[in-house]
C-alpha cells in the first residue's frame, strides 16, 4: 500500500519524537528515495515543523519543533477517530 503525502511527512516527525537525527538516520527509518525525503524535509523546515541544526563543521540534524509536535499529535488524535468512528456512533445512538 502506498502511503499519501501526509502520512509520509507524519512518520518523519514521527521518527523525530525520540531525538534529533542526521538526514541518514531519517532515510533508513522511513523508507523513503533520499531525494524525495529531501524534499519532504525541506517542507517540513519551511513550515517550522522541523528545524535543521548544525552540528559542527560538516553534520547536520533534523529537530522536531514544538509546532511539528503539536501538528503530529492532533493529526494523530485524529487518525485515531477516524479509525474508531464507527465505536463512536455507537455510542451515540
Amino acid at each position: 500500500m502506498t502511503l499519501s503525502k501526509l502520512e509520509k511527512y507524519l512518520s518523519i516527525l514521527e521518527v523525530l519524537i525520540s531525538r534529533p537525527l542526521e538526514f541518514e538516520s531519517i532515510f533508513y527509518q522511513v523508507d523513503e528515495e533520499a531525494s524525495i525525503l529531501e524534499r519532504y524535509l525541506d517542507f517540513l523546515v519551511l513550515h517550522n515543523l522541523v528545524e535543521k541544526l548544525p552540528v559542527g563543521k560538516k553534520r547536520v540534524v533534523y529537530v522536531i519543533t514544538e509546532r511539528g509536535l503539536a501538528v503530529l499529535r492532533a493529526l494523530q488524535g485524529q487518525e485515531y477517530l477516524d479509525e474508531h468512528q464507527s465505536l463512536l456512533l455507537m455510542y451515540e445512538e
